[in-house]
């Protein structure tokens, strides 16, 4: 049997435009996924560009190592970190953690954030910092490191006699001749070591790293 077109030109026109289309077709397909791994690509490396961000919640030796895309991958131990780190980061820490504490009561033997004595909040600060303090002013004394006068950085302890013989009173230098400290009379507050009184008073400084 023979089949009779009664139009060639047609039949011609209806073939190209189906080679055209599975042209096109192709053509966006590949354009799409070209596009679809270029952004992978850049998924990829933003993921392997990480960051590490301490995190300061009661123990300073470790931190969680974040991707830019936020997922936290690991955590890992500070030890390096904190020989390398200047002793004005550091320090600068302990006193912006201190600060945060300005106004509250003093209460002797006190060492939470509903009251502190002086040495209970030296070792309340100090311990979320990681550093494990003693209790009393004088112990905390012979603890640390002693420095000069003229050696002080942020984050230095200062001693003082005050009620009794020896140590009896301990602060944290904040820098310009001034230091933080539980007050009996004012509670948290910030005090210069220029002031007469502690002056007069003063007996030295340590250092704990």
């Amino acid at each position: 049997m023979h089949v009779k077109f009664s139009n060639k030109g047609g039949l011609l026109k209806f073939f190209k435009f189906k080679q055209l289309s599975i042209f096109l077709f192709l053509f966006i397909s590949l354009f799409l996924l070209g596009t679809d791994l270029l952004k992978a690509e850049e998924i990829k490396e933003a993921k392997s560009e990480t960051t590490s961000i301490i995190i300061i919640d009661g123990n300073e030796d470790s931190f969680y190592s974040t991707t830019m895309m936020g997922s936290v991958s690991e955590r890992r131990n500070l030890g390096d970190w904190r020989k390398r780190a200047s002793l004005s980061s550091r320090g600068g820490m302990i006193v912006n953690t201190a600060k945060r504490f300005i106004g509250v009561p003093y209460v002797w033997g006190g060492t939470t954030t509903s009251g502190f004595d002086c040495s209970g909040f030296i070792m309340n600060i100090y311990g979320r910092h990681g550093f494990n303090l003693k209790r009393l002013a004088d112990e905390q004394y012979y603890g640390g490191k002693k420095i000069s006068k003229s050696e002080l950085t942020p984050g230095d302890l200062v001693f003082f006699t005050t009620y009794a013989p020896g140590v009896s009173h301990v602060g944290i230098y904040v820098g310009d001749n001034k230091f933080i400290h539980a007050s009996s009379s004012r509670g948290v507050t910030i005090d210069s070591l220029d002031c007469e009184y502690f002056k007069n008073a003063y007996v030295g400084a340590c250092r704990y790293w």
